[in-house]
């Protein structure tokens, strides 16, 4: 029995349920992954290293597909252009160096890689470096794009190759991962039921064009599409949804209020909200009003006269500072004591 094999038996690898092959020979390695990525040259970096490669991999829906990948001694991979899909690569331990295009990253497992596949790729995986993928078709991104931009995409969808898994921003991308390898690997109940399959993996679509940084992110942050590109238009319940709640920020407000004032269900309002911005409508509203309570907190004012933290945050409706605190480190990157003191202004 192969090393990958035996390994299983105490410590169950990821996506264990879903092994395609293991193997110590490198030609046959190269034949199996090739089969679910692409062709490619496969090689160890050292003389007389022995391949301990095995691949796991599982369909999410049509789209994406979970992949763990480990080949044991440093290698060298050259699939040279992707084609057609795009690679989330996370080391779980180890790492390696990866080269897209014109950029260039040194992975871990804090700093995923992301190659476009309209850029030549090329990768050195250290020894002991198994790395858990997320493979997603191009046309498929593209379509999400573009509905999120509300126009064509008219020029490739290129991502900034390194992703740094520890910025406040990526978090919430990176916990949804977690969520979906548990998720199969425990009773697989995502794949026995194609409408949560289809929405978990809409919704990972979308958290990665929004959270990660490539060519098109100024366009979608800006609410506006590439140049010479027709602007965004949202649907129009997700818009009246979006002015209703800027314009209570500072009273309560429940999903219920906010299906009613816009004449839709509770169910329609949150997928066409995941669609369209890839949260539920109360996390929209939820930064709506850390958004309102930094910009209260950045306000200039008198010493004797300026509000307190706690203040701002029951103003918005935050009313254990603890969490208040918590989720605007995670929003911000920094405490709202820390915005307070950039500001000159005391706690």
């Amino acid at each position: 029995m192969h090393t990958a094999q035996q390994s299983s038996t105490a410590h169950p690898l990821p996506l264990e349920r879903f092994r395609l092959f293991d193997s110590h020979d490198l030609d046959e390695a190269r034949e199996f992954v090739g089969r679910v990525f692409c062709p490619h040259e496969l090689a160890t970096l050292h003389r007389g290293a022995q391949l301990d490669a095995c691949h796991h991999s599982v369909p999410l829906h049509r789209d994406a597909s979970l992949n763990y990948v480990q080949y044991g001694p440093a290698v060298r991979i050259e699939p040279g252009h992707l084609g057609g899909f795009y690679l989330l690569q996370i080391p779980l331990r180890g790492g390696a160096t990866v080269r897209c295009g014109g950029q260039a990253v040194e992975s871990h497992a804090l700093m995923a890689s992301l190659p476009s596949p309209t850029e030549p790729l090329s990768m050195r995986w250290h020894e002991d470096s198994p790395q858990f993928i997320v493979k997603i078709d191009r046309e498929a991104l593209h379509t999400r794009l573009s509905a999120l931009l509300q126009a064509p995409v008219q020029q490739p969808l290129v991502f900034e190759l390194g992703v740094d898994l520890a910025q406040p921003a990526l978090m919430g991308m990176a916990s949804f991962i977690a969520y979906l390898r548990s998720a199969v690997e425990t009773n697989a109940f995502l794949l026995g039921h194609p409408v949560l399959a289809e929405q978990a993996e809409n919704h990972l679509l979308t958290s990665l064009l929004l959270s990660t940084q490539h060519n098109y992110s100024q366009a979608l942050a800006a609410g506006t599409a590439m140049p010479g590109s027709a602007p965004v238009v949202l649907p129009r319940v997700v818009k009246r949804a979006q002015e209703f709640m800027h314009s209570r920020l500072e009273l309560p407000i429940t999903l219920a209020e906010v299906c009613a004032h816009v004449g839709v269900s509770a169910r329609s309002l949150q997928q066409t909200f995941a669609q369209c911005t890839g949260k539920s409508p109360m996390a929209f509203l939820r930064e709506l009003r850390l958004d309102a309570a930094r910009a209260a907190l950045q306000q200039p004012s008198l010493a004797e006269r300026a509000p307190q933290v706690s203040d701002i945050a029951a103003r918005y409706g935050f009313f254990h500072l603890g969490h208040f605190a918590e989720g605007y480190r995670r929003r911000f990157g920094e405490t709202p004591s820390d915005t307070r003191q950039r500001n000159g202004q005391p706690h």
